[in-house]
């Protein structure tokens, strides 16, 4: 009895390293390359626009992947939120019909603020493997004397059946940015204020 105790002992362990290894899920840096819809139409009329986009952030941790070890299975970006997506955002406006970086004295300056981007398994028990989603940016434009200013969020909760996979959590959040931000240029009143008809 004493044998097999001592083989059945070793084989126990190594059953439960294997189930923690199993339940833990590792860090995670995402890269961000939102890619934008073509679309319908060009609706810009060449009018100019300067774009910056900042990243005013308080938590720079998208969330937690979840599993037995949640507070180190962390969610970050791999570069710098501005960079990844200010060239991403003006090549849209470029395509909307925008005049991107223009020096004419009518260039609308468009700064886009990200205020918050969560992705994250939330702390919870229960069937599948929920995502809670979360984009906000502020957006300030000034053209002259003339200002607007607005505030868009989208938030969403996903469930999936397991642990999304690396690729799919870079997707989700990819396409989370390119949300919030076409929910930005869907606002009639910040499209008249860029084709400059705010007073029409």
């Amino acid at each position: 009895m004493t044998a097999i105790h001592s083989v059945i002992k070793p084989l126990v362990a190594v059953a439960a390293a294997v189930l923690l290894a199993a339940c833990a899920q590792s860090p995670q840096k995402i890269t961000l390359a939102p890619i934008f819809p073509a679309p319908e139409q060009a609706i810009g009329n060449k009018q100019p626009v300067h774009v910056r986009v900042s990243d005013d952030r308080r938590d720079k941790v998208l969330g937690s992947r979840g599993g037995a070890y949640r507070d180190t299975a962390l969610i970050t970006l791999g570069e710098s939120l501005s960079l990844a997506i200010q060239p991403a955002l003006k090549d849209h406006l470029k395509a909307l019909g925008f005049e991107v970086d223009s020096l004419s004295p009518q260039t609308t300056d468009l700064h886009v603020v990200f205020e918050s981007l969560v992705y994250n398994h939330p702390d919870t028990d229960g069937v599948g493997h929920p995502m809670d989603m979360e984009a906000q940016v502020r957006v300030e434009a000034v053209r002259q004397n003339s200002r607007y200013e607005g505030r868009y969020k989208i938030k969403r909760q996903e469930k999936f059946f397991n642990a999304p996979s690396e690729p799919h959590n870079e997707e989700m959040v990819n396409k989370l940015v390119v949300d919030v931000l076409e929910s930005m240029l869907a606002d009639a009143k910040l499209q008249n204020f860029l084709l400059d008809k705010s007073n029409d």
